[in-house]
Order: structure tokens, then C-alpha cells, then sequence
């Protein structure tokens, strides 16, 4: 868990001596600065989740689990418990996507054994135009998803196979449950393919190659479209890794902007209650 707390501590001389009780009835304008900076510190924090270089469906999910809380009359938290939040602030090591191969149910096989999952991948319209490709990609004509079958997970599916199996695939354990304890059946879409993007047309963007178009509209709404492509994942490739991140320091980051604004929110708060 990553965690923004704030501890307030102040001197009221004689004023404590004479009461002797110190909360948010006999200070309530501290109380409600303090109330004040942690909700701000909490908000701050999502901005800065969603500036943060992370993919977007992250950042809403990292973003939503920061909370505050009141901890006492002048002392507050705000905390998150998104998995991955520690991992962000302090760096993230290098990963390697193919451990999917693993534990995924809907790996395949080629012929000679390997494992692959094909990848889909949605293009960005703003990629596409700052390319100079979306002309093209939307004169396409439209793919489309026309229903959903089921496939035996591991299947055994053609795809330009090396000779010999791999050492990797014979000893594989997800293949080897696939044989022990019969077909696990997994959900498979059914195309309609249109037109793709040509290497010719997507030029140097080879992120762009073979690229398809998909009609998204909804009956009654506006026309949209998707640009998705499909890539091989194979458990031989050199690809597929993910270099390591450094930390972003998000939280420090707050902590630093907010610890001076808090303090002086603080010292206005007790001089107006005091009244000097």
C-alpha cells in the first residue's frame, strides 16, 4: 500500500493549560483546514496518477482507489491500495510478457509444439493521424466480429512451424495438464475479415502492417470505428519483453507540494481562532 499521511503537531500554551481538552470543538477551524488539505492532497494525487506516464486503463484504476480519512480531530490519511502502486513510485524491473504462455488459457500450439497467443492490439487514433494513416485506415473496408464459438484450449492450430519441438514446449506443465485432464474449452470470436492496412501503405510504421479496421457504431448512435491489429506471441520469440521503468515518485511528489501549503493553511487556521 502506498500511503500520504499527515501528523499535525502544535504549541497552544497557555490556552492548553487552560482547557486541557484540545479537539475539533474547541478548534474547529484547524480541524476543517485539516479536513480541507488531506481531501486537496487526495485529488492532487489522482492528477497526478492520470500525468503520469502509465497506459490509461491504469491510471483510472490506480486513480480510483485513492481515499482520505479523517485518523482524529487534526490528523488525517490518504492512502491507496492499488497493487501496482508501490512498483510506480519506486520502478518497476524489466518483465517478460511471454510468462503468459504459462498460465493462460487461451494459448495454442503450432504443429511442432510451440505455444503463441495472438495479441489484439486497438491503434490510436491520434497515432494513426500524426502518421499521416488514418486517411487510409478509415477508407478500409470494415472486419467484424459475426458471432462467438469455443475452441479447445492448447489446440494445435498451423503456423509456419520449425522442425522439431522445443525444449520449452516439451516441457511445459500447462501442456501436459492438457493432456492429463482432457479438453478445457475457451471462447473464440468469429471474424469477417475486410481490407488490412498493406506494408506498403503503413510504410516505415511497422506497428501499422496488416493493421484492420472495425465498424464500432451502435444502432441510433453515431458511426465509430476501431483499428485493431493482431500480433503472434511466441514462446521462442526474442521480443515481447518489457524494459524496466524507473520509479515515478508520485507521492513524493504531492507530499512535497503540499507539506508547505498544509503547514501555512494550518498556522492561518489557529491564528484566526485564536483571533490575533
Amino acid at each position: 500500500m502506498a500511503d500520504i499521511s499527515f501528523k499535525i503537531s502544535f504549541d497552544l500554551g497557555s490556552v492548553l493549560e487552560i482547557t486541557r481538552i484540545v479537539n475539533k470543538s474547541v478548534f474547529p477551524l484547524l480541524n476543517q483546514a485539516v479536513r480541507a488539505v488531506t481531501e486537496q492532497t487526495a485529488s492532487d494525487w489522482q492528477k497526478e496518477i492520470h500525468q503520469a506516464k502509465l497506459w490509461s486503463g491504469e491510471k483510472d484504476a490506480y486513480a480510483a482507489t485513492v481515499k482520505w480519512k479523517m485518523t482524529g480531530d487534526f490528523t488525517a490519511m490518504v492512502q491507496s491500495d492499488y497493487k501496482y502502486a508501490a512498483e510506480i513510485d519506486n520502478g518497476r524491473p524489466a518483465r517478460d510478457l511471454k510468462k503468459m504462455l504459462d498460465t493462460s488459457t487461451k494459448v495454442r500450439r503450432t504443429e511442432d509444439g510451440r505455444r503463441f497467443l495472438v495479441i489484439p492490439m486497438r491503434q490510436n487514433v491520434k497515432k494513426l493521424q500524426a502518421a499521416g494513416l488514418y486517411g487510409v485506415a478509415k477508407a478500409l473496408q470494415a472486419s467484424m466480429i459475426t458471432g462467438q464459438g469455443q475452441r479447445a484450449s492448447g489446440e494445435v492450430t498451423h503456423l509456419s512451424p520449425k522442425s522439431g519441438m522445443s525444449k520449452a514446449a516439451k516441457q511445459s506443465p500447462f501442456l501436459s495438464n492438457i493432456g492429463s485432464k482432457g479438453e478445457n474449452m475457451v471462447n473464440q470470436n468469429n471474424y469477417t475479415w475486410g481490407q488490412k492496412l498493406s506494408k506498403a501503405d503503413a510504410g516505415e510504421n511497422k506497428w501499422a502492417q496488416g493493421m484492420h479496421k472495425f465498424d464500432t457504431s451502435t444502432p441510433g448512435g453515431g458511426k465509430s470505428s476501431s483499428f485493431m491489429t493482431f500480433r503472434i506471441m511466441m514462446e521462442d520469440s526474442k521480443g515481447w519483453i518489457v524494459p524496466a521503468q524507473p520509479g515515478q515518485h508520485l507521492v513524493r511528489k504531492v507530499t512535497t507540494a503540499m507539506q508547505p501549503r498544509a503547514q501555512a493553511a494550518f498556522a492561518a487556521a489557529i491564528k484566526k481562532q485564536l483571533g490575533s
